[in-house]
């Protein structure tokens, strides 16, 4: 099985899940709106959860409410960062916030994001824990998208991105009982997270004026003077090799060795095709 077969598969799979806990929502109007919310993501970062889950071993069905809760979270940071930067689009539609306006899904968030915690709670207090950090982390580094300096370019994407892939990482370790692996897990979760918000500011830098630019990707024309190209090109190539070391030392089954070796251009690759520049990365 390759890397988009897997994905796919992963994908069908964490639909079914996000249908099913949508439809026990009890209160109709935050049902209606957790449904938009959640509706037609990628699931990439769910995916995390089964491909290192199963790599170690660990049942898949163990990993099921890892990657919901993942989802959940995510689908949350989304909406709220889309109120925040008054982004009217989200995946070719509407976004949420102007569907339903701000105030109820800021309402909705406030449903959702400890409706997760209380599931990755079944993975234990320290599951939680690391978990309510993370998401601490996400704030942050939200704060520094919007206010930070160039010189903080690399911290800020750790936090307000990277958060979120190190947290299907670390999900995985508990779901697979493997929790001597969690900090392999996180930092490679890290490395990957880092390296695809590095190449999702480059498409910006690419495709927007200056003008237009804000966030991270402001930060990273600025850190550059705008000669992105090459920056970007070494700083991926860096990170990506951090992540495959860190990879060679998790103990993976061959095949999910095979697939987490392949994810850093499978989500770069992905990123590049749906903006329909011209590739100068690869």
């Amino acid at each position: 099985m390759d890397l988009i077969e897997f994905w796919e598969k992963s994908k069908e799979t964490i639909d079914e899940l996000v249908t099913k806990f949508v439809n026990e929502v009890k209160d109709w109007e935050i049902l209606e709106m957790s449904k938009y919310i959640m509706k037609d993501g990628k699931r990439f970062r769910g995916t995390l959860v089964f491909l290192f889950n199963n790599g170690l071993g660990g049942e898949e069905r163990d990993a099921y409410y890892g990657a919901l809760a993942t989802e959940i979270l995510h689908s949350a940071s989304l909406a709220l960062d889309d109120i925040v930067d008054y982004d009217e689009t989200r995946r070719g539609m509407k976004s949420a916030w102007a569907v339903y306006t701000n105030r109820r899904v800021i309402f909705a968030s406030n449903f959702l994001i400890p409706t997760a915690l209380n599931i990755i709670s079944s993975y234990g207090k320290r599951a939680l824990d690391i978990s309510v950090d993370l998401w601490k982390d996400t704030a942050v580094g939200a704060l520094k998208d919007m206010y930070g300096n160039k010189e903080e370019y690399f911290n800020t994407i750790e936090l307000k991105t990277a958060s979120l892939f190190k947290l299907p990482m670390m999900l995985a370790a508990f779901s697979s009982r493997q929790e001597a692996q969690l900090d392999n897990l996180m930092l490679a979760g890290k490395y990957l997270g880092v390296l695809y918000q590095l190449v999702d500011d480059y498409i910006d830098c690419v495709k927007l004026d200056k003008e237009e630019l804000v966030g991270s990707a402001r930060q990273l024309f600025e850190l550059t003077d705008g000669k992105v190209d090459s920056f970007v090109k070494i700083n991926y190539d860096r990170l990506k090799e951090s992540y495959i070391k860190i990879v060679y030392s998790i103990p993976l089954q061959d095949e999910y060795k095979d697939l987490a070796i392949a994810l850093p251009d499978f989500l770069a690759l992905g990123l590049m095709a749906e903006s329909r520049i011209k590739n100068k990365l690869f």
